[in-house]
């Protein structure tokens, strides 16, 4: 069976509101599938302190980065991803003394419909402590 140009124009011509109808309905399912496929992603952010009180500062050194895993449909732990860099914490109206922070996914930007399902470390104990300044070290020695 030989084809020449007019037939091939005839069938791609043919019905053309009912191919147009088929292409649509296919990336309609396939935007379905896509959307809807639950996938799980381990996020590593680093910790940024920010708004430390005047005269204040960071006893030991605090723990680099936290470990988030994110559920939830694929395209939208996509977003999460890009969406948060690093965790974010603030001390502001924060003591001298110990500060706990829990919940640490609140910190996050979250799409509705991503769980987090696990952190690690769970909690970040921050403790603050005054800065020594030159009146509170005495007179220098001789």
């Amino acid at each position: 069976m030989t084809w020449n140009l007019a037939a091939v124009k005839r069938f791609c011509t043919r019905n053309w509101s009912l191919k147009l109808l088929s292409l649509m309905l296919a990336v309609c399912i396939w935007s379905f599938s896509a959307l809807s496929r639950e996938t799980r992603y381990e996020m590593v952010l680093p910790v940024e302190l920010r708004n430390t009180p005047p005269g204040c500062t960071v006893a030991a050194p605090l723990t680099g980065e936290v470990h988030f895993t994110l559920t939830g449909p694929s395209i939208l732990v996509d977003g999460a991803r890009r969406a948060n860099s690093r965790l974010i914490l603030s001390l502001r109206g924060a003591m001298p003394g110990k500060t706990l922070f829990s919940h640490l996914e609140t910190n996050l930007k979250l799409p509705e419909g991503i769980k987090v399902t696990r952190i690690s470390p769970a909690t970040l104990e921050i403790e603050l402590i005054r800065e020594q300044t030159n009146s509170d070290q005495g007179a220098p020695k001789q």
